[in-house]
């Protein structure tokens, strides 16, 4: 399978790792050239666990490792107070993660399943645009809504909840190219019913916080839109 003769006839286009758009064997160069985009980053992201630890939410100023995270991580409120830092970090939060459930589901299903499914059929250089694109549109949309919202209803624990954590991690991105996949399946609904129903489980069920429910949502479809323009291109 590649950009120009997708296999439509698959309703979720995925590959193994190992594998290239075709279904064939890669060997290693083909791999570190192929999956290149997947590899850096998960290299990236796991050098940053083995130097500075886990990041946090909220806790800053436990240890240096922390303080330094937090330095770079998404923070709403530095949209208006550190606008230079905020947009900084747009892209160094993708590379940060705050627990290893988190970035075990960022690797494994973001990365090993989705990214490089992605890297094989369009390619890393549209897959790292596609992924690094949602921190500067998915990101900077909710901080402005946040910004605007609070003026607007300054007692909504919802609003104010957004300015007292910071906002972390691959997830974003691993959504936006889900949701650009999704422009080569068969059926399209379907890959794109899943990330809903998977958020609505998270809230139901999980209690996750509705903030990064509506991230993931609108990241996937932003994703596909973003696929479809692309393609035109």
């Amino acid at each position: 399978m590649n950009q120009n003769n997708p296999q439509k006839e698959r309703i979720f286009p995925f590959v193994w790792p190992w594998r290239g758009a075709n279904n064939q064997h890669l060997s290693f160069s083909e791999l570190i050239k192929g999956k290149a985009f997947t590899i850096l980053y998960l290299i990236t992201i796991w050098t940053v666990i083995a130097i500075l630890g886990f990041a946090s939410t909220r806790n800053c100023e436990g240890t240096w490792q922390l303080a330094l995270q937090c330095e770079y991580a998404f923070w709403v409120k530095n949209l208006t107070e550190a606008p230079l830092i905020f947009l900084r970090n747009l892209l160094t939060t993708p590379f940060l993660h705050n627990g290893l459930d988190h970035i075990l589901f960022v690797s494994v299903l973001g990365f090993l399943l989705i990214v490089q499914s992605h890297e094989a059929v369009f390619g890393s250089k549209k897959t790292a645009l596609i992924f690094l694109s949602s921190y500067v549109t998915v990101a900077p949309f909710f901080a402005v809504f946040y910004t605007v919202g609070i003026d607007f209803f300054p007692d909504s624990e919802f609003m104010n909840f957004a300015f007292v954590r910071n906002w972390l991690g691959g997830s974003i991105g691993m959504f936006q190219v889900y949701g650009a996949l999704a422009t080569v399946s068969r059926k399209r609904w379907v890959m794109l019913s899943i990330p809903v129903i998977f958020e609505l489980f998270n809230l139901i069920v999980l209690g996750i916080d509705l903030h990064i429910s509506l991230m993931h949502v609108m990241a996937t479809f932003l994703g596909f839109g973003i696929s479809l323009w692309l393609v035109k291109k």
